[in-house]
């Protein structure tokens, strides 16, 4: 993905500008692989005077054509690659719309992909992990193990929408799911089968709701765990009265899998929704 910003001069034609977004586009697909598809630029035209730089330090000699480009990247590429990225598109630019390589300026800034957000209020991280799963889904058994980024996103879409799929190939084959005996459907739930029926539906069922939301409050990542907190507004079916309350999920992770569960139900907690 990285994102494209252009300064150059004010007063290009139309074919100069669509030559140098061309050409940067061809480098970054050429030399960190970036789906052809994912292509993102704005281009910064600068008045006389709006562009100040040294016409001869560590370069040049620079010309009026100077030009920056910075490549605001999600993932850090390492040495080759960027020195692959900035000899392709200084020869590129050379081709065509015939730019001096000495004016040629390019910056690699690195953002986390937890500071994008592609559109619709998308977590960028979260949008990483999902294209990550479907491409291994694409190919069952081909992933030994899992990020950190990608198990949260996992667990996100698991309790916010109840969807088993991201997160079933990530448990352990002897995962364990504890859930303390005091709740109405407490005990030991072992393997993949258990865990995708015990999330089939609410747990308990009608038989100990009436209604049953949650939300994911936030997903904290350590070293060999991640906590899920949860918030939770409930109506028991044996009282009818409506409860807010938190529940905090311990995971478990070893080797880049989730291997097993514990709940932490805060029901002593628990009061009376307002109104």
């Amino acid at each position: 993905m990285p994102f494209v910003d252009i300064s150059l001069a004010r007063g290009k034609p139309a074919a100069y500008l669509e030559a140098v977004s061309r050409a940067a586009h061809e480098a970054l697909v050429t030399e960190l692989h970036m789906r052809p598809e994912d292509d993102f630029q704005l281009i910064h035209q600068h008045d006389p005077g709006e562009m100040v730089f040294s016409r001869d330090f560590r370069g040049g000699p620079r010309s009026g054509d100077w030009i920056v480009f910075t490549f605001s990247d999600g993932f850090e590429r390492g040495e080759q690659a960027k020195r692959g990225l900035y000899r392709t598109l200084v020869r590129l630019l050379h081709e065509d719309p015939g730019i001096d390589p000495a004016d040629v300026f390019v910056k690699m800034v690195f953002s986390t992909p937890e500071d994008f957000s592609f559109g619709a209020g998308v977590f960028g991280a979260d949008q990483a992990a999902s294209e990550a799963l479907d491409a291994a889904a694409g190919n069952p058994g081909a992933r030994a193990g899992y990020s950190r980024a990608e198990m949260a996103y996992a667990l996100g879409e698991l309790f916010e929408h109840q969807d088993t799929g991201p997160v079933l190939p990530m448990l352990r084959e002897d995962f364990t799911l504890t859930v303390p005996a005091s709740l109405p459907y407490g005990g030991t739930y072992t393997g993949t089968e258990e865990f995708a029926k015990f999330f089939a539906g609410t747990p308990g069922g009608s038989a100990v709701w009436e209604s049953f939301d949650l939300h994911v409050e936030r997903i904290l990542k350590a070293d060999d765990h991640l906590v899920v907190q949860l918030a939770i507004r409930a109506v028991p079916r044996a009282s009818g009265r409506e409860l807010a309350f938190d529940n905090l999920w311990l995971f478990r992770t070893a080797g880049g899998r989730l291997t097993g569960a514990q709940i932490y139900a805060d029901t002593a907690a628990a009061q009376p929704a307002a109104g």
